[in-house]
């Protein structure tokens, strides 16, 4: 019994000192004109906000909050009743804040915490300019430290419930782009960093395939009037063109023998060629390999057309807009694009609709 008596103290006298040295941050200041008030100090996460701290105020208004100090660089906030006042919290060990009441959404009286001022001076800012002003200026706070919390917060500031930026347009996207790149940098592991390096990144995929898509349906237009025509020599030096091939459903094949999954595609297309060659089907291979000797060596035994693109490849990539390799497109027998294909089950499910 007296094991388990001491055993129990020792883990909480361990667990005192741990506390006693976690590092923690103080709020301190005075707020007058609010007797008797309770005031908070809250902690501004991206999910929710919680009380880390609070007191009554007295007639004098004098205060002093602590909290934990975050891992990361965060917001934080002042708050009576409804009125609050965001601060930011990275490594200050003091924030002095000397306000009324009602002045404390608006109090630029902020010492000890240089993000906590711009956000203040910021919001003040917003109060008296127009929105063209207001923009200029978040420009300028965002591109004075993208790596601030007063540039995180001048991101996402709204004015008249409208975000100053839209991410959906290009031109505005470089703010968000400049400070999502400055917290992936330095701060990879941060909630908000992924959260808004995620919300870019998405933005910037759904753009890149609409593109894609605009620009295959411009293929398909053009196809319709012009055989986009390839021509290049084959594995033997003999020049072939893609055009040739017209009266056939054809593959177009934008590969590399020296892809990491090379073997199982090769595959893929032989099962293909195999199974349709003699109702129609042919297979136009662009290679993008850099090693021209290991190319013909892989493809010596193939059935179907090989070509290779060599110091033509740009201009051949820019003809089908190829952004990645593998990448297959399918040809009717008229040489109309009928669509770009990663799967091969898609693919052969349209070599059967227009064989």
């Amino acid at each position: 019994m007296m094991k388990r008596v001491l055993i129990l103290l020792f883990s909480l006298l361990v667990l005192l000192v741990s506390c006693q040295h976690q590092p923690i941050f103080s709020v301190t200041g005075s707020i007058t004109g609010a007797e008797g008030q309770m005031l908070y100090l809250e902690h501004t996460t991206l999910v929710a906000t919680s009380v880390a701290d609070s007191c009554v105020l007295d007639e004098c208004g004098v205060f002093s909050l602590q909290a934990p100090m975050p891992e990361y660089p965060d917001f934080y906030r002042l708050r009576v009743g409804a009125l609050s006042l965001p601060l930011a919290v990275d490594s200050t060990e003091t924030i002095v804040v000397t306000t009324t009441r009602d002045s404390l959404p608006y109090t630029l009286a902020i010492e000890g915490s240089a993000s906590s001022l711009a956000i203040a001076q910021f919001r003040a800012t917003a109060r008296t300019v127009s929105y063209e002003v207001l923009r200029e200026e978040a420009k300028r706070l965002i591109a004075t430290n993208p790596l601030s919390l007063a540039a995180y917060y001048a991101v996402f500031f709204k004015q008249k419930g409208e975000y100053l930026w839209n991410i959906l347009d290009p031109v505005d996207r470089r703010m968000y782009q400049a400070v999502a790149t400055s917290f992936h940098t330095w701060m990879p592991d941060y909630e908000r960093t992924k959260a808004l390096y995620a919300q870019v990144k998405g933005v910037l995929e759904a753009e890149r395939e609409l593109k894609q898509q605009a620009a295959m349906q411009q293929i398909i237009d053009n196809a319709e009037n012009t055989f986009l025509d390839i021509v290049l020599p084959d594995n033997n030096g003999i020049t072939q063109s893609l055009s040739d091939l017209r009266g056939k459903v054809i593959i177009l094949d934008f590969s590399a023998i020296d892809m990491e999954q090379s073997n199982g595609y090769i595959f893929e297309l032989r099962d293909l060629y195999n199974q349709y060659s003699k109702q129609g089907l042919a297979i136009y291979s662009v290679s993008l390999d850099r090693n021209k000797l290991l190319w013909e060596d892989g493809v010596a035994n193939l059935p179907w057309t090989n070509v290779y693109a060599g110091e033509r490849a740009m201009d051949v990539l820019l003809r089908y807009n190829v952004q990645s390799l593998p990448t297959l497109f399918l040809l009717d027998r008229k040489g109309n694009v009928q669509g770009r294909y990663t799967d091969f089950n898609a693919l052969e499910a349209d070599i059967r609709k227009y064989l």
